[in-house]
């Protein structure tokens, strides 16, 4: 039998699968819509159309590798779990106050990014630890009951832990970490100790709430990917990438999904990079437009890591290729301020119902849409034929309006 490798890369908008026989040396590529309330079925929907274009076999397949882009979707549009913070007293406001940084600071009109935690979703425990890991006061129970009985109360469905050098002793975050998950074990929760164990408390604390953020949807995701593709006939180990370009299990990847969350980007740029040696380059920079994100890298003979990415509104500071992720993909939505000024994304049209030119519903112009009307696409050979779009036209498109944004949960 012929041993084959998948490569599956899933987005907003499309799901692209390729696969290698080694024995023929044959590649197959195949796109597929995405399915945004369950990711894992776009998946094994293209790996089975893409199994029987090539008359292959799924217990072919010798190595599984996902890459994906949904987390860093869901952190730039805002769109992922309703998380609670448990934090040491004294320090409720590390979100709020960042790093006192602002994008344009010497305007006095500059914006202040909005936590992905608002304030009053932030609760404190009067325990604390010495910075030598010793412990100074012993954790008050009546705080954390208190304080996740009024979080759920609200309606949260993640709750982040992140106590005051935890990554000296991750004994108190442990203990709460357990006990939160024998009292309501439908709450996805997460320590700061489990992802990274590190100084320096915002950036420990906004990891913290990133993976609780992309946490409950990833864990599902995987789950459900590994179950499905098992019943396909699928026998080899699933793989995901990792923001350092590493791989991980997807079991791993469920519970800790932040270790993946620029997966995606991080493998375009290793691609990119592969193909710019073989035309003989090697100071390149990489540009991946996806339906959802944009991602750029700057390659200087080799892959750029950094400890300090950004997606969205938000520094990322564990190890991985140096990526930077806008919201300004194909599917992004464009949309005219009340002062007239024309503005691009974050929020996007996705699969479903997709831009205006696929003919599924949608109503909002997307980039997409510009390329398709300027002819920069042939609608007759999108993705090489087999998907059809036409060219829409609508007078009230740029009308000025208050854009349909994706709800922040305040």
């Amino acid at each position: 039998m012929s041993r084959l490798r998948v490569g599956v890369d899933v987005g907003g908008t499309f799901t692209d699968i390729v696969i290698w026989d080694e024995g023929s040396e044959r590649l197959h590529v195949l796109k597929t819509p995405s399915v945004p309330q369950d990711p894992a079925q776009g998946v094994v929907r293209g790996v089975q159309e893409a199994l029987n274009a090539s008359s292959a076999d799924a217990r072919e397949i010798a190595a599984f590798i996902n890459g994906t882009t949904v987390e860093v979707n869901t952190i730039i549009q805002r769109n992922g779990a309703r998380v609670g913070l448990l934090i040491t007293r004294g320090f409720r406001d590390v979100l709020e106050l960042r790093r006192v940084r602002l994008p344009g600071a010497p305007s006095f009109e500059a914006d202040k990014p909005v936590a992905l935690v608002p304030r009053r979703f932030v609760r404190e425990v009067g325990e604390r630890l010495r910075a030598d890991g010793s412990v100074l006061r012993q954790i008050p129970w009546d705080d954390v009951e208190r304080g996740i009985r009024e979080l759920v109360q609200s309606g949260i469905d993640a709750v982040a832990i992140c106590f005051l050098h935890a990554y000296r002793n991750a004994e108190h975050e442990a203990a709460v970490t357990t006990w939160i998950a024998e009292r309501y074990p439908d709450l996805y929760v997460c320590a700061s100790s489990e992802l990274w164990p590190q100084q320096r408390e915002f950036e420990r604390s906004l990891i913290t709430v990133m993976n609780a953020y992309i946490g409950a949807r990833m864990q599902t995701y995987f789950a459900n990917l590994e179950r499905h593709l098992g019943e396909l006939g699928v026998a080899t180990p699933i793989l995901s990438t990792k923001s350092n370009g590493g791989v991980m299990s997807a079991a791993a990847a469920g519970r800790a999904p932040i270790q993946t969350l620029l997966s995606g980007p991080a493998s375009g740029l290793i691609a990119a990079l592969h193909l710019a040696r073989q035309a003989g380059h090697s100071h390149v920079v990489t540009l991946d437009t996806g339906g959802t994100s944009t991602d750029v890298g700057v390659v200087a003979g080799r892959i750029p890591y950094s400890t300090e990415n950004t997606v969205g509104d938000f520094p990322v500071v564990l190890p991985s290729i140096d990526v930077t992720s806008v919201g300004a993909g194909g599917g992004s939505m464009l949309w005219v301020d009340q002062v007239g000024a024309l503005r691009v994304g974050p929020d996007s049209a996705g699969s479903s119902p997709g831009s205006a030119c696929y003919g599924l519903g949608g109503k909002a112009p997307t980039i997409t849409d510009c390329h398709v009307a300027l002819g920069f696409i042939a609608p007759e050979d999108f993705l090489g034929g087999g998907f059809r779009s036409s060219p829409t036209s609508r007078r009230d498109w740029f009308r000025p309006r208050r854009p349909v944004r994706t709800t922040v949960w305040r």
